[in-house]
């Protein structure tokens, strides 16, 4: 019998302490399973102590953390200002590959005053045949 429930939803979440890199995956949804990220958030900000102005890449990867099989990528940047913030919230529907982690990440830890965030949701979905 086929299961009819539709697909599994799933979110990642990553909010380390300042000046530590932010990583959220997925595991692999198994064999003929792929995750799709439906959306995600990502954040830099600055404490209450200016940083140094910072450019970051922030990697939709299809794959572990370190992975080069690139979904989406940015570049986000922030001021020398104590208290700034830039970040984005992005809806779309982006299919990794069959029984494949996904991660959402920054490139690197923003430097000293800085606090990275990310999270990703999304649905596990049968993998197109």
């Amino acid at each position: 019998m086929p299961d009819t429930r539709g697909p599994a939803h799933w979110t990642a979440i990553h909010v380390p302490a300042a000046n530590a890199q932010a990583t959220a995956t997925k595991a692999a949804a198994g064999v003929g399973n792929l995750n799709v990220c439906t959306g995600f958030t990502i954040t830099l900000a600055a404490t209450a102590t200016a940083p140094t102005a910072v450019n970051l890449q922030v990697n939709l990867i299809d794959g572990a953390s370190g992975g080069a099989t690139y979904l989406w990528r940015t570049t986000i940047s922030l001021p020398a200002t104590a208290g700034a913030s830039t970040g984005y919230i992005v809806d779309l529907r982006l299919e990794g590959s069959d029984n494949t982690a996904m991660t959402l990440e920054f490139s690197a830890a923003g430097g000293a005053n800085t606090v990275e965030s990310v999270t990703m949701y999304g649905i596990t979905t049968v993998a197109p045949p």
